[in-house]
């Protein structure tokens, strides 16, 4: 193996391992699960976790907990080929699939939830009103939080559309937001 090859292969790791820790945390995940990921993504062959650890710098207590996580989220696995004294570990390379599955496991419940509190929102100003009709706060308030219900809807279906179908288009928000102003 050619010394200048390897110090270029390991910069190169490294730069771009870096480079994925400060996005994965941007997203709300641990940087060493991102730079592990890189790794796992960038070796020819399945990695073993003294391997792992010895190339990120991390403590094998990390890898272990990063490598759980990123098995858990389906973002790595064991080598099938790979035996229990000495376990090996590959990374999912099927991007699309790995950002489809965290928008379906992240960002919908999210999304989800924002539904489902504004529906209650509303609901709860719907029964003032019956009691109140004349009150313009809760006249106001209202038409506000059923704008807002209807983004979130729309963003459900957005983010739901991502999930499974790979396929995102901003114009149903169009008329939402034209709404909300």
């Amino acid at each position: 193996m050619n010394e200048n090859s390897r110090d270029a292969r390991r910069m190169a790791v490294r730069l771009s391992a870096d480079t994925m820790a400060e996005i994965i945390s941007f997203w709300g995940f641990k940087a060493s699960m991102g730079r592990i990921w890189t790794l796992l993504y960038l070796s020819i062959e399945p990695v073993s976790a003294d391997v792992i650890a010895e190339e990120t710098e991390l403590s094998a207590g990390m890898v272990s907990m990063s490598l759980q996580e990123l098995m858990q989220w389906g973002l790595a696995s064991r080598d099938p080929l790979s035996t229990d004294r000495k376990r090996r570990y590959i990374a999912e390379t099927d991007l699309w699939a790995i950002i489809r599955r965290i928008v379906r496991e992240r960002e919908l419940r999210l999304v989800g939830r924002a539904v489902e509190r504004f529906k209650k929102a509303v609901e709860v100003l719907e029964e003032a009103q019956k009691k109140h009709p004349d009150d313009r706060d809760v006249a106001f308030m209202l038409e506000r939080l059923r704008g807002l219900q209807d983004l979130a809807q729309i963003g459900y279906r957005l983010v739901e559309n991502l999930a499974d179908l790979g396929q995102l288009s901003l114009s149903p928000i169009r008329g939402a937001l034209s709404r909300l102003s």
